[in-house]
């Protein structure tokens, strides 16, 4: 049998065929409330960055930092007769990271809690403020591409379970989500922790099928909430109904630790 975690080896299941298997319990689409006046996504990314930016412009602290954060992915299985079964899992992540990189995760999935040593991480030292010079500096560290979806997402979750990010470095992140092409509102949200925001969504199928990223952003102080991954089109040979949410992760709290 052959197994692959949704949004990480999507094509490991190709854009063909469908499963006999019962469809999987996908999550519920989060309710968006588009406006019929609202202003472009790009205008309304500019302005929350300018008013992030424009906040107090002290850098992170170096101490050291407790990052929160939580992710429900679609794991699924393909057997040799091509069926595929599908299963939700939500995982609960608790970092600590040292200002000399050492640390720890503590990964809870399905009531099981592990703790590891954390590795070295490229996302590790200062972080520009510049957004040239942050978009240069994530592009470095990332080996994705920051023009797709896919990979601003993958780059910006591998920095936010590493970093706290001050005011100028939110503000770059939100110019990378800002130039990516094809970027839409989708309107006021209450994301699945309760807090309001907007959302912002690209497609790519640099996963192999068609998938929606959406951002979510608080409008107030320009952080990034969450980013959520919809199946748009086809579900290929997995076996949920489309439109699917297939994987989302929830950035809950970062907070300076010793």
């Amino acid at each position: 049998m052959t197994a692959a975690v949704i949004g990480t080896v999507v094509f490991g299941f190709g854009t063909g065929g469908s499963s006999t298997s019962a469809y999987a319990a996908t999550p519920p689409p989060l309710r968006y409330s588009p406006a019929s006046d609202a202003a472009p996504a790009t205008a309304l990314l500019e302005q929350i960055k300018r008013r992030t930016a424009d906040g107090q412009s002290s850098s992170p602290s170096p101490a050291g930092v407790r990052i929160h954060w939580k992710s429900w992915s679609l794991f699924t299985r393909e057997d040799t007769g091509g069926d595929a079964e599908s299963t939700l899992v939500p995982q609960d992540y608790v970092v600590t990271a040292h200002a000399d990189g050492t640390g720890t995760e503590q990964q809870t999935t399905q009531g099981q809690t592990e703790t590891h040593p954390l590795g070295r991480s490229r996302m590790g030292g200062t972080v520009p403020g510049d957004p040239g010079q942050f978009r240069s500096w994530l592009q470095s560290r990332s080996n994705v591409s920051l023009s797709d979806p896919k990979g601003a997402a993958q780059a910006a979750g591998d920095l936010l379970q590493r970093q706290i990010l001050g005011p100028q470095q939110r503000a770059a992140l939100l110019q990378v989500i800002e130039e990516l092409p094809g970027l839409t509102f989708d309107g006021k949200v209450v994301d699945r922790a309760g807090r309001h925001g907007e959302a912002f969504s690209a497609t790519s199928a640099g996963s192999g099928l068609p998938t929606r990223y959406t951002f979510i952003v608080d409008p107030a102080a320009g952080q990034l909430l969450g980013v959520e991954e919809t199946l748009t089109k086809t579900a290929g040979k997995l076996n949920v109904q489309i439109p699917a949410v297939i994987n989302y992760r929830t950035y809950l709290t970062a907070t300076p630790a010793g």
